[in-house]
């Protein structure tokens, strides 16, 4: 780390010498305009150039040499890398592929199919990226998770009702939805090389990734608790509604106190569990390990 000292300029004004090195590094001269972002948490980051944004259009090419499955996965990366346009060739006529590709499309947020032909698909985001925000999207996957426990908790004292059980796959398939949503916008906000989201949660770049570590988690206990929804049996879901709130309020709060208690209680309940004994505990055990990475998470993101 090198240290600079401010200096004092005309009449009110106060400015600081880049490192020679760095200058000649990026090919600058006396006279260039660079870009610099004020970060939430007080510091400046100075760039050599205007940040690259992530390219508006890709374009994908499918052949068979990939499987419909692969096609689908190259889809959703490409946009959750911030794409804004995503065109999609095959290499013939794929009548399976474009099913899966149509479907996927559809599914995801803000995108709206504007050609469909044969052997080629235009698809676009329809979303304004400066409304995205954080806080409200967390806020959302938290309410559907506490909204799938409930469903849950009537499964498991009303065994067999198919209708329960369909509202949970759908409530599941919205929360991947937030999902993809929310790395897309984690990953537009990296590409800026700055932080500018001001939710109240990302106060440090490195925030960004432990959002990202975060939503994983939720993402898997969702999975788990349709997994249980398919196998139910009894387990403590007012417990799990109970921790999961606790532990989705410190990505805010951040009480390192309030977080190694939840994490102690975590840990007990798990050594508790016979998990071996059925299915629905099994992936009991696992939403709790769940909770606890992501309580791991907050707390690398309370000391960053």
């Amino acid at each position: 780390m090198e240290f600079r000292k401010i200096q004092f300029t005309g009449r009110s004004s106060y400015i600081i010498s880049l490192p020679k090195k760095w200058v000649t590094e990026h090919n600058l001269k006396q006279g260039d305009v660079v870009p610099l972002a004020i970060n939430p948490d007080g510091s400046i980051t100075i760039f050599p150039k205007e940040p690259r944004e992530v390219s508006e259009r890709k374009i994908l090419k499918i052949s068979r040499e990939y499987s419909p499955d692969m096609a689908v996965r190259l889809v959703i990366s490409a946009y959750i890398q911030g794409y804004d346009v995503l065109e999609i060739h095959l290499a013939e006529e794929m009548p399976i592929y474009k099913v899966k590709i149509r479907k996927v499309l559809q599914s995801l947020p803000g995108v709206e199919i504007i050609l469909d032909e044969p052997q080629r698909m235009v698809a676009k985001s329809l979303l304004d990226e400066e409304e995205v925000n954080l806080a409200e999207l967390l806020n959302r996957i938290r309410s559907l998770i506490i909204s799938m426990l409930g469903d849950l908790e009537m499964l498991i004292a009303a065994p067999g009702e198919e209708e329960i059980l369909r509202d949970i796959n759908d409530l599941e398939n919205e929360l991947d939805r937030f999902y993809f949503l929310i790395i897309r916008a984690v990953n537009r906000l990296l590409t800026k090389r700055g932080v500018t989201e001001e939710s109240g949660i990302i106060r440090r770049t490195f925030d960004l990734l432990g959002i990202l570590f975060i939503v994983r988690n939720i993402e898997r206990i969702g999975d788990h608790i349709t997994r249980i929804a398919e196998n139910p049996s009894e387990i403590n879901v007012p417990y799990l509604k109970e921790k999961f709130s606790q532990m989705m309020a410190q990505i805010e709060e951040r009480d390192l106190g309030k977080i190694d208690r939840l994490m102690l209680e975590l840990k007990e309940e798990i050594r508790s569990i016979d998990y071996r004994s059925s299915i629905a505990l099994e992936s009991y055990r696992r939403i709790l390990e769940y909770l606890e990475n992501i309580g791991e998470t907050i707390i690398n993101m309370a000391l960053s």
